[in-house]
């Protein structure tokens, strides 16, 4: 590894109408007292000025404030390097050994699900090859095209270019370290996600979840590799669209009961 290939510089989200939590002061508070050095960059409202993106556009003006910072993150991981934090991840030692990376993040553990990516905690080297494909992937997206919004959550989006570009597939050992290339590495999930007993912890993330949309989803059955049979289960009463991806159209609705809805969906081809 390079010594301090990753600048020392936090990156953070906040944008909106609303003020600041003490849940997120109190978070920023174990960022400024492990990484002391580190300058945090608060990338807010005024900050969307400089940023020409449909996608980000759309999903400020739906208020879906985490789906604005999906892409913000990327922006400024190319722009400037770094480190992204979400404003709920509890820091508990210092950073400075990951530094000589060109890339790093963790798997997460999200209630048994396992990825390999928590965008959560995500640092790179400025100009990075790897995050301009990430964010080039969002310049002809839209977040409303018109019928739905597009809910999926970014580790999802970033799962699969894994896939894709490093064939890194399913199933995911969530405690082992994966390097994608040199210098470009995913750490187990109890660095920076979830603690596990007798192993060195750095970070927390709380999982807030200001992305989990008001629909649980699981796929029942798929045919042809087109075809989905699905189920939604609402878990609050919010107004949500249902959560499909932008390549996704229902065919054909039907709703069970009070918090259920069963759907056949089409997956067109990228």
């Amino acid at each position: 590894m390079k010594k301090n290939a990753i600048p020392k510089k936090i990156h953070y989200v906040w944008v909106g109408d609303k003020p600041k939590p003490q849940k997120v002061i109190d978070c920023i508070k174990t960022w400024k007292i492990h990484l002391p050095d580190y300058e945090i960059i608060e990338w807010n409202n005024d900050c969307l000025k400089e940023i020409n993106n449909i996608y980000v556009k759309q999903a400020y003006d739906s208020k879906k404030w985490a789906f604005v910072s999906d892409y913000i993150r990327l922006y400024a991981l190319y722009h400037q390097g770094g480190i992204y934090l979400d404003t709920d991840v509890v820091l508990y030692a210092s950073f400075d050994k990951f530094l000589g990376n060109n890339f790093f993040s963790c798997y997460e553990n999200y209630k048994g699900t396992v990825l390999p990516i928590m965008s959560a905690v995500m640092g790179s080297v400025p100009r990075s090859d790897f995050i301009y494909e990430l964010l080039n992937s969002y310049k002809n997206k839209k977040f409303n095209n018109g019928k739905k919004l597009d809910l999926e959550p970014n580790t999802l989006k970033i799962s699969r270019f894994f896939q894709k570009k490093y064939n890194l597939n399913p199933p995911y050992n969530e405690y082992e370290k994966t390097e994608l290339k040199k210098g470009m590495v995913i750490y187990p999930s109890y660095y920076f996600c979830s603690p596990k007993d007798g192993k060195k912890n750095y970070a927390i993330h709380l999982f807030d979840g200001s992305w989990i949309t008001t629909y649980t989803r699981k796929d029942k059955l798929k045919l042809f590799g087109k075809l989905m049979f699905t189920r939604f289960t609402k878990k609050n009463d919010n107004n949500d669209s249902l959560p499909l991806n932008e390549r996704e159209f229902i065919i054909l609705k039907f709703k069970i009961s009070s918090n259920k809805i069963y759907t056949i969906l089409w997956s067109k081809n990228k």
